[in-house]
């Protein structure tokens, strides 16, 4: 089971935002192996925002409300 299926939101998102930041660096860098690495557990990071409901705007994941 990958670690971000039991993190918090908070933790779940500041884990997205980092990773994101790591792809544009690894980017950047010109290294696209590492890139492609970042995109890989992102994509994963982001499939679980979206179990959880998540929203994916222009500004960022928005975490579902709690009712």
């Amino acid at each position: 089971m990958a670690w971000w299926k039991k993190a918090s939101d908070a933790d779940l998102q500041q884990s997205m935002e980092l990773a994101a930041s790591a792809a544009e660096l690894a980017h950047q860098d010109g290294n696209k192996a590492r890139e492609d690495e970042f995109h890989q557990v992102l994509d994963g990071m982001i499939g679980e925002a979206q179990a959880r409901g998540w929203t994916n705007t222009e500004g960022g994941w928005l975490r579902r409300s709690k009712d």
